[in-house]
């Protein structure tokens, strides 16, 4: 799954740039001032945008998916295996703590 939302914001990411692209382009047949030029580019522009919508609408929806179902598997650990749970916080609490006190002890050596 990892690999398929990595791609799709690859695509998403390509996609804004199509509509960056197109909106530089908008801007210089502006000055130009051709109507028939700028008529054909609005409309780019315009299927571009919706394009890239649609497809962040997508990437927000499989995002949501994705950290739903990670909260869902670790809150289903956690109920399974508590002790476990409490034993891997303490852990971390202790790592982190003596990681904290380390950096403070080697930054007062004189």
């Amino acid at each position: 799954m990892l690999e398929r939302t990595t791609a799709q914001g690859a695509a998403l990411a390509e996609e804004l740039r199509n509509v960056v692209l197109e909106a530089e382009k908008l801007i210089l047949a502006i000055g130009e001032d051709r109507k028939e030029a700028l008529a054909e580019l609005r409309e780019r522009l315009n299927l571009a945008v919706t394009e890239a919508k649609r497809r962040l609408a997508e990437f927000e929806e499989q995002a949501r998916e994705l950290s739903g179902n990670a909260g869902a598997a670790l809150d289903d650990f956690v109920r399974e295996n508590p002790w476990m749970a409490v034993g891997i916080g303490a852990a971390l609490g202790l790592i982190l703590g003596s990681w904290i006190v380390s950096g403070r002890n080697s930054g007062s050596a004189d």
